[in-house]
């Protein structure tokens, strides 16, 4: 959640999360467009990349 808050900050851009116990639900969504924007798209990226480097 650190290193994605980091991301976020860095690319002004925020999700909605819950984090329970070992799990964290992460929604990338732009309220002003009412759906997807490129952003929500990277963000996603990043975060796969992310989990991607930790598994290899």
């Amino acid at each position: 959640m650190t290193q994605i808050a980091e991301l976020a900050e860095q690319h002004q851009h925020h999700p909605e999360w819950r984090n329970v116990y070992n799990k964290v639900a992460i929604s990338w969504t732009t309220h002003d467009v009412g759906g997807l924007s490129h952003k929500d798209l990277l963000m996603a990226q990043l975060c796969d990349d992310l989990l991607i480097d930790k598994h290899a």
